[in-house]
């Protein structure tokens, strides 16, 4: 239960996040923190590192469907891995960030990234909550993998 009321605050924060970056900051523009942290409004219609993010439209339906299979997979992964720390936590949150990412391609046909970190010209590309909490996963999961803690 309490690893389901984890996933559910990770998507409620990274809609709320996304949410008031639409409000409160003008696309393209970028309010900036520090030295090395923005909070920008971008709008990637394609997946990781805008990939496929310039083409013709028709890559919004794809990553949907994408998105839903394999969520169907992640979801019997966590069944099978529900007695795993490792293995239902980072599922979880995987699970919970990809939901994330799903509700804005439904709602907007986009996915709205507003964390930009950089050193100096260095960017690295924007990202949001629901990303972090994929990667984070991943990491957990693999390290899991690798101490023989997960299926």
């Amino acid at each position: 239960m309490r690893k389901l009321l984890l996933g559910l605050c990770i998507i409620l924060i990274d809609q709320l996040s996304k949410s008031w970056v639409e409000k409160n900051i003008p696309f393209t523009e970028y309010l900036e923190i520090n030295n090395f942290f923005k909070i920008v409004h971008f709008q990637n219609t394609g997946a990781a590192f805008s990939f496929l993010d310039s083409a013709s439209g028709w890559q919004n339906n794809f990553f949907i469907l994408l998105t839903l299979a394999i969520l169907t997979y992640l979801i019997y992964l966590y069944r099978q891995n529900i007695s795993s720390p490792y293995g239902s936590i980072s599922i979880m949150l995987i699970i919970s960030g990809a939901i994330g990412n799903l509700i804005d391609r439904f709602l907007n046909g986009h996915v709205t990234d507003f964390i930009y970190l950089h050193i100096n010209e260095y960017y690295w590309p924007a990202f949001n909550v629901a990303d972090s909490a994929i990667t984070i996963g991943a990491i957990i999961y693999l390290l899991g993998l690798l101490k023989g803690k997960i299926k």
